[in-house]
């Protein structure tokens, strides 16, 4: 009976022990500052940014201008890759078949190719250019550079001494 009252009481100490542990661990640390274990607030999930806008394909073509023509409206697109422009209308495919324009913003001055491409009107570089008007315009002539005259020089004989 001796041995059953040992197994009991160390059975007593340990449940003990084991009670006091989590109840302490529970209970506010004093060495801590006030609220330190208080929960953290919900965290915000931003949403996700939008994605990216479609790499151009082609980087050789531009907008070059537009006009309405009986309700309809034509565009000028140059391929400077092929040194070479077309107008094209809304809906209207390319000789080689591989531009279409599709969508057309005149606020922004903006069209919508076949594949998801935006082009804005390329703005004139502000330069004159030379236009060769086909008349012959007379040599110009420097009036510091001196003229052969028509009228042979001559040098003097040498003065003799006497």
């Amino acid at each position: 009976m001796n041995c059953r009252i040992k197994t009991f009481s160390a059975w007593i100490v340990f449940s003990l022990t084991t009670l006091i542990s989590v109840v302490a661990q529970n209970a506010e640390n004093p060495f801590l500052r006030p609220g330190y274990n208080k929960p953290s607030p919900p965290k915000v999930i931003k949403p996700a940014p939008p994605p990216p806008s479609p790499i151009p394909r082609n980087t050789n073509l531009e907008f070059r201008g537009y006009f309405k023509f009986q309700d309809q409206w034509n565009f000028s697109v140059f391929d400077k890759a092929k040194n070479t422009g077309l107008w094209l209308k809304k809906g209207e495919l390319s000789d080689d078949g591989t531009l279409q324009v599709v969508g057309f913003d005149p606020e922004k001055s903006e069209i919508r190719l076949k594949d998801g491409m935006r082009l804005t009107l390329k703005d004139a570089d502000k330069r004159v250019l030379a236009v060769p008007s086909g008349q012959i315009s007379p040599p110009k002539v420097n009036p510091k550079t001196v003229l052969p005259s028509s009228t042979p020089r001559t040098i003097p004989p040498p003065a003799r001494r006497r």
